[in-house]
């Protein structure tokens, strides 16, 4: 798949982002090559980056840089203080042009879409915080990522505020458990708790009203106007890529409806409405998902049919083998037969 995508066809992130990691990884001694290891990529990614850029391609990248490193935290810890507003494109400038945190978190909510197509920002709010919770799902990022994510929003919270006299303090909440060594002498001033239900930052209510000077109103509007043109050219498609991916790297097998929309963050009933706009309906996107991974599976010949069909969810092999001929015409002992003789 080549590096540069459109916001229509794909999984995407902001080349701002990729060059962000890359300048960063340089400081830090790491090689081009050791960046990028295992993304089919060549160095004119890096020397000429484009707008957007594969999603796997950039967090494959990150995997490789803070993976080479002896003490991986200290570098995450410093990778998220120095993502600044400026990093954030036409978002940045708009939040900039933001009266209040209540302004910033409706911004990031409603537009971090557009710099990274694949990311779901949840913003909720009660008597004592205000939450913006991350949603994704590579995995064997989660301890990165997240951390970083978040320990950014904690510093662009404080540097929006820094006018005033502040009362208490911001806290992340990461899923994942406390490090071995975790360098808590580098995260001064920041509240991390570990083994938490959700990986989200806690802002105090009380500093949600408070006054954020704005930095040039009329081009923070014009910023605003440009991420909506953004969002709009957002495909359709691009739920059902986020439906496909969660149905991918989610480990359970039968994934709900209620819990797909809380994936998502939106209702039940405004995830039905929304395919329904696209003619299509979870039901049939996870069975052609489910579909195109026993296709997939059944080239593997040391996988038995019926351990195939429990892997996938069946509730049995007669259920599976119903299900794929229905859809498909062939019974899967057929169609492996069909792939050995293809294969010869």
């Amino acid at each position: 798949m080549p590096p540069d995508q459109t916001l229509q066809n794909t999984g995407f992130t902001s080349g701002d982002y990729m060059v962000y990691l890359r300048d960063f990884a340089m400081s830090r001694g790491v090689a081009a090559k050791t960046l990028l290891a295992n993304t089919n990529a060549d160095l004119s990614l890096l020397l000429n980056p484009p707008n957007t850029i594969d999603e796997s391609i950039f967090h494959r990248m990150m995997f490789n840089f803070f993976n080479t490193l002896e003490n991986p935290y200290e570098s995450v810890i410093e990778f998220g203080k120095g993502m600044q507003l400026s990093l954030h494109g036409s978002l940045g400038v708009a939040i900039q042009g933001a009266k209040n945190l209540n302004e910033v978190a409706e911004l990031t909510e409603s537009y971090y879409q557009i710099r990274a197509n694949m990311h779901s920002i949840h913003f909720s709010q009660d008597k004592d915080f205000c939450t913006l919770r991350l949603q994704y799902a590579y995995r064997e990022l989660d301890c990165f990522y997240y951390l970083s994510t978040l320990i950014s929003f904690d510093h662009i919270v404080n540097q929006l505020l820094s006018s005033h006299d502040l009362k208490g303090h911001c806290t992340i909440h990461q899923q994942a458990p406390e490090p071995i060594d975790f360098p808590w002498q580098k995260a001064e001033g920041i509240h991390i708790q570990f083994n938490q239900t959700y990986n989200q930052i806690l802002i105090p209510a009380k500093w949600m009203k408070l006054a954020i000077t704005p930095i040039d109103s009329e081009l923070a509007r014009i910023a605003k106007a440009h991420c909506e043109q953004k969002l709009e050219e957002l495909s359709p498609q691009n739920l059902i890529e986020q439906i496909r991916y969660q149905l991918k790297h989610t480990d359970k097998n039968d994934i709900s409806l209620k819990a797909m929309a809380e994936m998502l963050f939106v209702s039940p009933s405004t995830l039905q409405r929304r395919l329904r706009e696209l003619n299509t309906t979870f039901k049939d996107i996870k069975l052609a998902s489910r579909m195109n991974e026993a296709k997939q599976l059944l080239t593997q010949n040391q996988i038995s049919i019926e351990k195939i069909s429990e892997q996938l969810g069946f509730y049995d092999a007669s259920s599976f083998t119903k299900s794929f001929k229905s859809y498909y015409g062939d019974t899967p002992a057929a169609y492996r037969q069909n792939i050995s003789k293809q294969l010869k």
